[in-house]
């Protein structure tokens, strides 16, 4: 699974797959805070694709790719709020929605994004870890085959040995890495 980083990266290149993949891996999650705003299934349904969206067309914007959800969740937040401003003349506006129900959704979204960053640093360090064990030439390999994504065949021809070869340092790389105690306090 490659991090949000590659992907705005590769998106910022051009890759129009890469955004897709991107937000297959964002769209739960957010659609779930939209819905808790909204509080409307399908009304959510509808903010997410244009959170998306207007996240595609501004992700130059983005200074630090390392934030990406945050600035997502802003993006939806904004959205969200958008809306119900929007529709407060046949509901109830958002004056009238207590402080507290605010405040929770401040909060809830401060703690989601502070998840976010501790899971991903921890999948950062761990992929580190596995990666300094491991012996340069398996190290070569599951870098351009899980980051750089690259085939077995493409690897092959890359490093100018057989796909045999980099099938079975693959298979090390993946058993020594199973092998590995990782430490929890990462």
């Amino acid at each position: 699974m490659e991090y949000d980083d590659q992907l705005i990266h590769r998106i910022l290149l051009g890759d129009d797959n890469a955004f897709t993949t991107l937000m297959k891996k964002h769209y739960k999650s957010i659609h779930y805070y939209i819905w808790k705003i909204v509080k409307d299934f399908h009304i959510a349904e509808d903010v997410t694709q244009e959170t998306f969206i207007q996240a595609h067309r501004k992700l130059s914007t983005l200074k630090d790719p390392n934030q990406f959800v945050g600035w997502l969740y802003a993006i939806a937040n904004r959205l969200s709020i958008n809306w119900i401003q929007r529709s407060k003349t046949s509901e109830a506006s958002l004056d009238n929605i207590p402080q507290e129900e605010i405040d929770e959704f401040s909060y809830s979204h401060h703690i989601l994004e502070q998840r976010e960053i501790i899971s991903s640093e921890h999948r950062s360090n761990i992929i580190k870890k596995i990666l300094e064990i491991l012996p340069e030439d398996e190290r070569i390999v599951v870098t351009l085959y899980y980051l750089d994504e690259m085939t077995t065949r493409e690897i092959s021809e890359s490093l100018g040995v057989s796909v045999n070869t980099i099938t079975s340092r693959l298979q090390r790389a993946r058993k020594r890495s199973q092998q590995i105690e990782i430490d929890d306090t990462l």
